[in-house]
């Protein structure tokens, strides 16, 4: 079963208890997880082998109202290969009268021969009893309505495949001479005049060989065992990169205008179904331009607008096809890591990257710092990004805006869900059925975010990371970043707008300290978050989602994270109160 994915189940009569309003004991939903440990709570998920209770959020999906199901999602990541059981206790309908047993959960206690009986009765309850101390099977036998068990997925099934796909491909690049193994594409240069309002000097297109993993090179494909388990016949496969060099670090190394030394080479990871080109958005260019930045990026091989095709039939007509997607994913992070290793190894030497046959002079001397940003789907993806990147050092930091996890979570609350939806009721009969199939697609998504790639206990380091998120966010919502920040380990400032249930407050950088290691800071925009459904449906548009990347503060908090790797709060005047989305 998925680390972090949803787990689904339902009974008659939570719906109307939920919506009857009376009784808050029934679900505790996002802004209750505290609560979801206690006696107010009716769902216990319990760690069978630990004998605790596990924080975590359950409501109603009104993904589909006429066939509902109750949805649970961890607070974090659960543990790997680790026996855990959901139980319904003490559930009410909306007159308070108790809900009886389930059909099923009746049949399994009156079956005394059953394997499963004897699993639950011998292990699964005494654990349960132990965890929540107020509940005894024997005082109230009829106050457990529903039970059921599973164990989750192994960390060599989960994260084997990407895991080796890293390792490998980095083992293949590490002693080449990138000079063989990329080809130039095209040169855009820009005069930089002083009435030019690109900022860049100049754009550069290249093409790099990669290690493939792939059976053959389509977004059809699915990984070779060959390749990735016997690490044999790895054929080499091409990837294509952006880079732009703004007008900043010309000036600084032939003159003509006020130059800046390079700082840092930052790449970029696009949104939902985009693209590389994403990199020319403007506030990349000024924020590349005002510091000495080199921008580069690559798409998301699988999530990229090339895969969009793939994903469509996938969602129409072939669900197994979703594998592609799965594993030309794993393709594309192994691309990424072998974009980071030329960019870090002999790319400033090559004529595209020198002006007048002069290199690019660096700020002391210094090697620039390997930063990652990645915005939206770039942050969501960005999380297991950063986290397979860790043990190979080949980043610094990273900085995930507007992120989230998981995907499961992600997608019904967003405002881009519904032509999807629109798809996949193509394919069929009812939204439970949809919900079903996105829960199962979720273990396919562990393995490349970091509802998989943070699952306890987290064997691989982590790069220092920065989150920025917008509390009014209808495309990830909100909820879904505080689930990442507390997968990835993360504190928020004294000034954030809210305290976060698992997210301790840590100070800022001091003259002693850099501040946290990984850190959420959040933008309340009033209006767009009052105006947002409690339930789980998605929201109405509005611009907080494009609002966060350019709001000063925390572009401010941005760049200096990247230049010296202190994190510095953006909130300390105003707590990041803003009345509305307004950028």
């Amino acid at each position: 079963f998925s680390t972090m994915g949803p787990i689904l189940f339902y009974m008659d009569g939570l719906k109307e208890a939920y919506e009857s309003g009376d009784d808050r004991h029934a679900l505790q939903g996002p802004e209750f997880i505290s609560d979801s440990v206690t006696r107010k709570s009716v769902t216990l998920l319990t760690d069978v082998d630990g004998k605790s209770l596990i924080p975590h959020s359950a409501e109603i999906d009104y993904l589909d109202p006429k066939n509902p199901v109750v949805m649970i999602f961890p607070a974090e990541p659960l543990k790997h290969n680790t026996h855990y059981a959901v139980s319904v206790i003490g559930a009410t309908d909306e007159n308070g009268r108790k809900l009886p047993r389930t059909k099923g959960m009746v049949h399994v206690m009156k079956a005394t021969n059953s394997k499963t009986r004897t699993r639950f009765v011998s292990k699964v309850i005494p654990a349960i009893q132990t965890a929540a101390s107020w509940f005894s099977l024997k005082k109230e036998p009829e106050s457990l309505q529903l039970l059921f068990d599973f164990v989750t997925v192994s960390e060599e099934a989960q994260l084997g495949p990407i895991r080796a796909a890293r390792d490998i491909a980095l083992e293949h690049v590490k002693n080449w001479n990138w000079d063989d193994h990329v080809r130039v594409v095209s040169i855009d240069n820009d005069e930089c005049g002083r009435d030019d309002p690109s900022l860049i000097a100049r754009t550069i297109h290249l093409s790099l060989d990669v290690p493939s993993f792939l059976h053959y090179e389509s977004r059809y494909s699915f990984l070779d065992d060959n390749k990735i388990k016997r690490r044999k016949d790895v054929t080499i496969g091409e990837a294509k990169a952006i880079f732009q060099i703004p007008c900043s670090l010309m000036h600084q190394t032939i003159g003509g205008g006020p130059g800046k030394g390079l700082r840092a080479i930052v790449e970029t990871g696009h949104g939902l179904f985009g693209n590389r080109d994403e990199l020319k958005d403007y506030f990349y260019r000024r924020m590349a331009n005002d510091n000495g930045y080199i921008m580069m990026a690559m798409d998301w091989r699988g999530m990229s607008s090339f895969d969009l095709p793939v994903v469509i039939k996938t969602l129409i007509g072939n669900p197994d096809q979703f594998q592609a997607v799965r594993d030309n994913l794993i393709q594309g992070f192994a691309n990424k890591l072998c974009l980071q290793h030329f960019s870090q190894n002999n790319m400033l030497s090559l004529a595209a990257f020198k002006f007048n046959g002069r290199p690019i002079p660096m700020i002391d001397g210094s090697a620039p710092s390997s930063v990652f940003y990645g915005i939206s789907q770039g942050g969501i993806l960005g999380g297991g990004y950063m986290s397979l990147a860790g043990k190979t050092r080949l980043i610094d930091r990273g900085i995930l805006g507007v992120p989230g996890t998981p995907f499961s979570l992600v997608l019904t609350r967003s405002a881009d869900f519904a032509s999807y939806d629109k798809l996949l009721l193509l394919n069929f009969y009812n939204n439970r059925h949809v919900r079903i199939l996105l829960g199962v697609l979720q273990m396919a998504w562990d393995s490349t975010e970091a509802s998989g790639l943070q699952a306890r206990p987290v064997s691989e380091p982590t790069p220092r990371l920065l989150l920025q998120a917008g509390l009014g966010d209808p495309i990830v919502p909100t909820i879904a970043a505080e689930s990442l920040a507390r997968a990835m380990g993360a504190s928020t400032l004294p000034g954030n707008p809210r305290t976060i249930f698992g997210v301790p407050v840590e100070s800022e950088a001091t003259d002693e300290g850099l501040g946290p290691d990984v850190t959420l800071s959040e933008l309340m925009y009033q209006r767009e978050y009052d105006s947002l459904p409690i339930e789980n449906k998605y929201a109405e548009l509005n611009s907080v989602h494009w609002c966060v990347r350019v709001d000063s503060a925390m572009v401010e908090q941005v760049e200096e994270f990247i230049n010296t790797g202190r994190v510095i709060d953006p909130c300390k005047n105003d707590q990041c109160q803003r009345q509305a989305a307004t950028c």
